[in-house]
């Protein structure tokens, strides 16, 4: 039984190492089209444990809209991540949101495999929650910081509920 385990491990290991990552980076990206979402890098680099963009630019409908100084996605099949440090709107979107997120963590995993759980630290404060993916909904909380409190993004975006500021919506 031992042995079977063993086996197991460094199958599931050899499947993440050996795994195509750009590829699979590919086929996001031609999903993300269909939702016209366009994704841009300055460089990518195959690391064996995880897929690494550096200054990548995200386009929504053709319109730049987030770049992130880095960007990591990790593929491990029952846990799978997507890191981004240094999160700000692109120059064309910084007169209407004025944030920076100084990094950026959306997980999912098979054991939950409906959902997708987002987490944002930066100067806004920390915002958390999850997507739905079975009934396509958005609920994000945010515990705002002290100066981000009277934002007009704040009142725009954000009700106040019991749990505190609360973001939903639905795609």
């Amino acid at each position: 039984m031992k042995k079977i385990l063993i086996a197991i491990l460094f199958f599931i290991l050899g499947v993440v190492l050996f795994m195509p990552k750009i590829n699979l980076l590919y086929t996001l990206e031609g999903l993300l089209k269909q939702e016209h979402i366009e994704l841009r890098e300055d460089s990518l680099k195959d690391r064996w444990i995880d897929l690494n963009l550096q200054n990548a630019l995200v386009l929504y409908d053709g319109v730049e809209s987030l770049q992130a100084r880095v960007l990591t996605i990790s593929p491990w099949l029952f846990y799978n991540t997507i890191k981004a440090y240094d999160v700000e709107p692109s120059s064309t979107l910084k007169n209407m949101l004025n944030v920076k997120a100084d990094s950026v963590s959306i997980t999912h995993s098979l054991l939950d495999y409906k959902k997708a759980n987002i987490e944002a630290i930066g100067d806004f404060g920390k915002i958390y929650g999850d997507v739905d993916l079975k009934q396509r909904k958005v609920k994000l909380i945010l515990e705002a910081s002290d100066s981000f409190k009277n934002d007009k993004i704040i009142k725009d975006f954000f009700k106040k509920s019991e749990e505190g500021l609360v973001y939903e919506s639905k795609f």
